[in-house]
């Protein structure tokens, strides 16, 4: 009897739990088949909330053919509730608006995906989900530049520069061309394409429809999904040169040339690269500070041959070219009559280091500054000389010759390679501009000159602080800079308003024609230290304890520094300064 009792028992619990489940199977149903209760959903295609104001909202709006207790939710794939945006409130009949800010109930961004409006009437235990999701974009296309050709053109020329790309091209993509010769990308030109069209035209002009000048242009292509979201090639802009990608540049130049970059023996036949120019080229060559020309004469490109005359002096000279393509110009060091006891060395890596040449096409010039290696040939960019040529080295060899201080003369590439005049046998060195950078063995080399009695004077600022590796192809690994110089001196740059050094110490008599002030500079090289056992002889400066002009014993030697960027620039005019000047090389005469 009892066992009876509990099957009756049994059964009726199952058959509560069955009806229970049947009625909540109905009760979904009718919640799933609710669409009718819901009129004229509509909902935009996509959502992108990043804040650029464009679809940052989705604005939502349906109808209720009659009134009722609403909960209006947005959900996932799932089902899963994102953001509720009405809790169980009374809404009338009628079209009503919502509006989701594409982020759920903790206020974050949910991940990228479709999502649905979910209306349910609680009245009536109904609910209604939207067939259509809104889709939710967060990230940016990633379009890609794949090539611009030509990668060279030429100033005014106003060529068809194709620059190609993968990526969405609805909306039209924009494009944006960047000068970088300054270091920094600057915005020049900016235009749209075309729509439907994965390549663009520039025409070597600016905003403005003007000839941009000579010098290198990075290339950027922005594209839009159909979100709305921005996405760049590169992705970052401005762009960076680490960012860009190779042959997705353009170098706007005329003719370019390449001179080689150790002495050239008078009396021989200097080589001269002029890429991209064939046919007759029209030369001339010219010492410097010279009016008239030594040589001119007529060359074939691209490999023009020029002779150096037998009677030219040793020195510096200009070679500048005429081309169909427009000019250019290279220095030529030659070795000719009227050596003397001073070497003075010419600082040719530095030259060709700082060269702004886009060697990989990526709009951005290449230089040891960024760069782990360049090539030892490339021409001057731009068929200039370089810059720090004009700054530095021409106006001390104008100053030398013009007293006719008679010299030696090689290049600090030359002494790296062992080719030319070596150091030892002459009484000093003085380095006719910056010395960025020098190799190890040369670094070593110079440091036991001095040692060991020889005199040398930089006419440069930062020098002797970096090394670099030289074959017979390259410049390569060039190191960071050092905090202390290869002779151990720790210096330190200042600037301030125009003033002179004002000397402090002179026991080697260097500014005996002053009267102790000297020149008027902005920009100072102030020493901090120097490597112990060195004995300070000369100082004068803006501080005292801190002086830019140097002059200090080194094992039985003597280093000279002469403190800032601007002497040789003073050599034109400055007196005093000129006197400087001649004591500094009388000394390195001795």
């Amino acid at each position: 009897m009892t066992a009876r009792r509990t099957n009756t028992a049994a059964l009726v619990v199952f058959a509560l739990l069955a009806v229970a489940t049947v009625g909540a199977f109905f009760v979904t149903q009718r919640l799933k088949r609710g669409s009718a209760v819901v009129k004229r959903i509509s909902t935009p295609l996509y959502v992108s909330p990043n804040g650029d104001g464009r679809k940052d909202t989705a604005r939502i709006s349906f109808r209720l053919p009659k009134g009722d207790h609403v909960t209006v939710a947005i959900v996932n794939g799932a089902g899963d509730e994102v953001r509720r945006l009405v809790d169980d409130r009374e809404l009338r009949r009628g079209t009503h608006r919502v509006v989701w800010n594409g982020r759920d109930n903790s206020g974050s961004i949910p991940p990228d995906g479709r999502y649905y409006l979910r209306v349910i009437l609680r009245g009536q235990g109904r609910a209604t989900t939207a067939p259509r999701g809104i889709l939710l974009v967060m990230t940016p296309p990633r379009p890609k530049l794949v090539s611009v050709t030509p990668s060279r053109i030429r100033p005014g020329a106003r060529p068809d520069v194709n620059i190609r790309f993968s990526g969405p091209t609805s909306p039209p993509p924009v494009f944006s061309i960047y000068g970088t010769g300054t270091g920094t990308a600057r915005l020049v030109d900016r235009f749209a394409g075309e729509r439907g069209s994965n390549v663009g035209h520039w025409h070597g002009t600016d905003a403005k429809g003007r000839p941009v000048p000579a010098g290198t242009y990075a290339v950027a292509v922005t594209v839009q999904n159909r979100a709305r979201i921005d996405g760049s090639a590169p992705a970052q802009l401005p762009p960076t040169a680490k960012a860009a990608a190779h042959d997705t540049g353009v170098t706007v130049a005329g003719a370019e040339a390449s001179a080689p970059l150790t002495p050239v023996r008078a009396g021989t036949t200097a080589r001269v690269h002029v890429p991209g120019v064939h046919g007759s080229v029209v030369y001339t060559l010219t010492r410097l500070g010279d009016a008239r020309p030594l040589r001119s004469g007529r060359a074939r490109a691209p490999l023009a041959r020029i002779g150096v005359p037998p009677r030219a002096r040793t020195g510096l000279y200009t070679l500048r070219l005429r081309t169909a393509a427009g000019p250019a110009a290279a220095p030529l060091v030659v070795r000719g009559h009227g050596r003397g006891k001073v070497l003075v060395v010419l600082p040719a890596i530095a030259w060709q280091g700082l060269n702004p040449v886009d060697d990989d096409a990526n709009g951005f010039p290449n230089t040891l500054a960024d760069s782990p290696a360049i090539a030892l040939n490339r021409p001057f960019a731009l068929g200039r000389l370089p810059a720090a040529l004009k700054r530095e080295s021409a106006p001390l060899l104008a100053f030398l010759d013009h007293r006719r201080l008679g010299y030696d003369v090689t290049t600090d590439l030359a002494l790296a390679q062992g080719s030319g005049p070596a150091i030892r046998g002459h009484t000093g060195l003085l380095f006719a501009g910056s010395e960025l950078w020098l190799t190890e063995a040369l670094d070593r080399d110079l440091r036991q000159y001095v040692e060991g009695g020889g005199r040398v004077a930089s006419f440069g600022t930062d020098a002797f602080r970096r090394t670099v590796g030289v074959n017979s192809a390259q410049l390569e690994s060039p190191s960071a800079r050092q905090e202390t110089n290869v002779f151990g001196e720790q210096t330190a740059t200042a600037s301030s308003a125009a003033a002179p050094l004002v000397v402090s110490r002179d026991t080697l008599g260097l500014f005996r024609a002053s009267d102790g002030f000297v020149g008027l500079f902005t920009r100072f090289e102030q020493e901090r230290a120097l490597v112990g056992g060195a004995r300070a002889l000369v100082a004068a400066g803006r501080d005292p304890k801190h002086p830019a002009f140097v002059a200090y014993r080194l094992g039985k030697g003597i280093v000279v520094r002469v403190g800032t960027p601007q002497w040789a620039r003073a050599l034109g005019g400055d007196s005093e300064v000129q006197a400087v000047t001649r004591s500094t090389w009388e000394l390195l005469s001795r």
